[in-house]
């Protein structure tokens, strides 16, 4: 995967015709904001051994002092966890790094 993106190099942008540039610019902007929040948030390769903490709606409510809708609104913040079907949990070590990422 990674070779296939590196092959879109900025030459490539040239050929997109005008009327679709703003449209493109879009797209690559929501994905640039993605990849910025995924690299503070996603947990690194290797582990020291330390579990994560999942947290129910109501512990992560008290821990962002937000409410279930808020949370429930949002169900692609990077710290959600969803377990099967209905059964969604909150990573506590997620949350964390989220919050550093927002301060």
């Amino acid at each position: 995967m990674t070779n296939e993106i590196l092959s879109i190099t900025p030459e490539t942008m040239d050929a997109i015709p005008a009327e679709h540039r703003p449209v493109v610019l879009a797209h690559l902007l929501a994905l640039q904001a993605r990849i910025i929040a995924r690299m503070g948030i996603e947990p690194p390769a290797a582990s020291n051994g330390q579990g994560d903490q999942l947290l129910t709606i109501e512990q992560t409510m008290v821990r962002l002092s937000v409410t279930k809708d808020w949370l429930r609104r949002r169900p692609d913040l990077p710290f959600v966890r969803h377990l099967s079907e209905g059964v969604v949990r909150y990573s506590a070590k997620g949350i964390e790094a989220w919050q550093k990422t927002r301060a």
